[in-house]
């Protein structure tokens, strides 16, 4: 560890031996948070883009965006169990018991493909995991 004078009284250290990089770009990683992580900050939040992009694949644009507005109005609670969520209706009076392969609404009982509930659940995991 070397200890540097910068004028007028600060002192820098810096330490040769053990530095940590960005597992993706290689950049010197400053910050304990991001030491844990392995990435920094930037790094971190484009791997979460792509994971978030990859999830809404085969969904459509509305569904797409009722999930994350359900994400947005809080609408999305987690519960004991993990990977199931309580999810609140479009009109707001009945919640729904909803987890990334299917949802106990009405679209996600009848139908085949899984509804926006399911969507906001995989969303909200990739962000989590990423």
């Amino acid at each position: 560890m070397t200890a540097k004078l910068i004028w007028p009284t600060v002192v820098v250290m810096s330490t040769t031996g053990n530095t940590s990089h960005c597992l993706r770009c290689g950049r010197t990683l400053r910050s304990s948070a991001s030491i844990t992580r392995g990435y920094g900050a930037w790094c971190r939040a484009k791997i979460r883009a792509a994971a978030i992009a990859e999830v809404v694949k085969g969904f459509t644009i509305q569904q797409a965006e009722k999930a994350r507005d359900l994400i947005a109005d809080a609408g999305l609670v987690p519960t004991s169990r993990p990977g199931v969520f309580r999810a609140v209706s479009s009109k707001g009076d009945a919640t729904y018991l909803a987890h990334s392969a299917t949802c106990n609404c009405p679209a996600g009982l009848r139908s085949r493909t899984a509804c926006y509930h399911s969507l906001a659940v995989r969303i909200v995991m990739a962000s989590v995991t990423a």
